[in-house]
């Protein structure tokens, strides 16, 4: 238990830290180019446009207001695409982060659990910048409801839920490094093993259990209906809290247990 508390105190203890950590996160992912941050903002709103076009114009996929809150399936789709580019983007940057930090963390004393964080964080902050571009756009074209409160208690659990994955992986790669490529893999597949392109209900009834045990079910089942049917889901949200302190919970533990010896593998 006393593994699991340790980053929470590092983030408070070494906050400037933290900070500057996110800080070239960011501006590293845009570092070299001629429009700089204000690529924070083209790009996800060059996405958004995109899908409008391809969902809206080209494939023009059909579904039930009655069943999803909205008749336009590009709509549908952006409010599952968001929670779940969070997760993808923050495992596939937080999964080597410790490999490409190498040289600093066998040279320089600091708490080594600030690198996955900083990674998830900054990741957070940028496609939140998308999603809310997303969410000005809906709220022009009358979806605005009190509900949409909840969205950041749902994206800040989702961001314990992610952490701890990030722990996970990122301590695993060190003495893995494989694992990058394999979490490739299962990133592929659990995004179409998730509802993001498709309602839940054409999910066949077969497997159902799997989607019990798939948690980003509940994650972006929950910011859907709260965005589109202005409705609280007793049930996900549960799942939702249940699901972010067991994975921070456990990645931290494996993480803290590993911290010890990084600096001789690396």
């Amino acid at each position: 238990m006393h593994r699991t508390i340790i980053p929470l105190l590092s983030i408070y203890n070494h906050f400037h830290l933290l900070k500057g950590f996110v800080s070239r996160d960011i501006k590293g992912r845009f570092a070299a180019s001629f429009g700089g941050l204000i690529w924070t903002i083209l790009s996800p709103l060059a996405t958004i446009i995109a899908y409008f076009f391809i969902f809206s114009i080209i494939l023009r996929i059909s579904i039930t207001p009655e069943e999803t809150g909205t008749g336009r399936f590009s709509i549908f789709f952006l409010c599952g695409f968001f929670p779940w580019n969070l997760l993808a983007d923050s495992l596939s940057k937080a999964v080597g982060v410790l490999v490409a930090e190498a040289s600093i963390i066998t040279k320089v004393v600091f708490p080594v659990e600030l690198l996955p964080v900083s990674i998830v964080i900054s990741t957070l902050v940028v496609n939140s910048i998308g999603f809310f571009i997303f969410l000005v756009y809906l709220s022009f074209a009358g979806y605005m409801h009190l509900y949409w409160l909840l969205i950041p208690v749902a994206l800040m659990l989702e961001a314990f839920f992610i952490m701890g994955i990030a722990f996970f992986v990122s301590a695993l790669c060190v003495f893995f490094r494989d694992i990058g490529e394999l979490l490739g893999i299962i990133i592929l597949l659990w995004f179409f093993g998730t509802p993001v392109i498709y309602p839940s209900s054409m999910a066949p009834s077969r497997l159902e259990w799997f989607y019990d045990l798939n948690p980003m079910v509940a994650y972006v089942g929950f910011i859907r209906k709260v965005i589109l049917q202005h409705t609280f889901d007793h049930q996900s949200f549960l799942i939702m809290c249940i699901c972010a302190m067991i994975s921070y919970m456990l990645g931290t533990w494996f993480f803290m247990r590993s911290k010890g010896a990084f600096g001789d593998v690396l």
